[in-house]
């Protein structure tokens, strides 16, 4: 097999995994795939999937996804820079196995000579680590069991490529969990997923799955990723009409404009069938922007005076048609409107002592 069919048999495997098993499928097609004829098998390094063609042409395409994803998790869960003390090749067994048990519990096709005791099952790398540092007297274990796990030294870069993973993993992961489809077992992995307390992004999300009914679609794949070439799922659904404003009075400061316009990308980002009208307002509207999903926001925002959210309605009402909700990003201060809109009002707020005479708020 020549490196374009490799490369061709790598890619299809990719869009299949993304379909059967959209989280695995977005971590694995981060990595960019790198032939390595010096290696026997494959080895995970900082945003690649380097491999032996002549290992990936002996797999199946159900056991290709399963070592795509297996390199993919490594990085993704910051195994190297949660060593510690540890021995290195110990924890990178330990790491292995803990992923390993994640896969093949959620239907993952294992390849023969990976590592994969049932034993762990349900245990956390940190866990195992415990059991197998009790077992190397008894020569059970040795640096030879990882020759396909290899990590690069942390380097110093001007973007930390290997952050966006981990975030982009993140993401993935909250938004399966108001899809109710979380990988079986990864509480293991990020327990603070399931912590009691809702954060105001997953209410928020709450609140925008309430108006829109959506599933995972590739085509059209969520721009986000596409510079990179990679094609990940988006969340789709029926039309819907979104209003976001923005306060831009003088009480907004920069880093708050720039964290409510981040959250705006966000949902751009994750909800693709609709389009959304951003208003940025102060005590009228001084800027009106159509978006679509994956469209960067790069404005210079105008505004700086008072806040007086009633103009804000009124535009509304005479320039934006069939809206079915506004989510409103504000400190809350200003000339709110006596009526209600005919449309759902979310004040996303900064501060949970302001009192909104009507809709739903929710407190960053």
């Amino acid at each position: 097999m020549n490196i374009e069919n490799t490369e061709l048999k790598i890619s299809r495997v990719k869009s299949s995994l993304i379909i059967d098993q959209p989280y695995f499928g977005s971590i694995a097609s981060y990595l960019k795939p790198i032939l390595n004829e010096d290696i026997k098998t494959f080895k995970s390094s900082k945003n690649s999937f380097e491999y032996n063609d002549t290992y990936i042409e002996s797999l199946s395409n159900e056991e290709l996804a399963f070592v795509l994803t297996n390199s993919a998790m490594h990085q993704a869960f910051n195994h190297q820079n949660r060593l510690e003390n540890r021995m290195p090749w110990l924890w990178s067994l330990a790491s292995d196995y803990a992923i390993n048990s994640l896969l093949v519990n959620n239907g993952l096709e294992i390849p023969e000579h990976i590592n994969y005791d049932m034993r762990f099952d349900d245990m956390s790398a940190e866990a195992i680590y415990a059991t197998l540092e009790n077992e190397i007297d008894d020569d059970k274990h040795t640096p030879e069991q990882i020759s396909h796990i290899s990590f690069e030294n942390q380097q110093e870069q001007e973007i930390d490529d290997e952050e966006s993973l981990i975030d982009m993993s993140e993401q993935l992961l909250n938004k399966a969990k108001l899809q109710g489809d979380l990988p079986l077992g990864i509480e293991i992995f990020v327990p603070n997923l399931f912590e009691g307390k809702i954060s105001w992004e997953d209410e928020l999300y709450q609140v925008i799955e309430q108006a829109v009914k959506f599933d995972y679609r590739l085509f059209p794949a969520n721009k986000r990723y596409l510079s990179s070439g990679i094609a990940l799922p988006a969340l789709s659904g029926s039309k819907v009409k979104v209003v976001i404003a923005i306060d831009s009075s003088g009480s907004i400061d920069g880093s708050l404009l720039s964290r409510f316009l981040s959250e705006v990308e966000s949902i751009m980002n994750t909800f693709t069938n609709f389009e959304i009208d951003l208003l940025i307002a102060d005590a009228k509207v001084q800027e009106h922007h159509i978006l679509y999903a994956g469209d960067e926001l790069s404005y210079t925002i105008k505004g700086g005076g008072g806040t007086n959210f009633e103009n804000t309605f009124i535009y509304i009402d005479e320039n934006i048609e069939d809206v079915n909700l506004l989510l409103y990003f504000t400190d809350g201060f200003g000339k709110f409107p006596q009526d209600e809109g005919s449309f759902d009002t979310v004040w996303v707020l900064t501060k949970d002592e302001i009192d909104v005479p009507f809709g739903r708020s929710i407190y960053l």
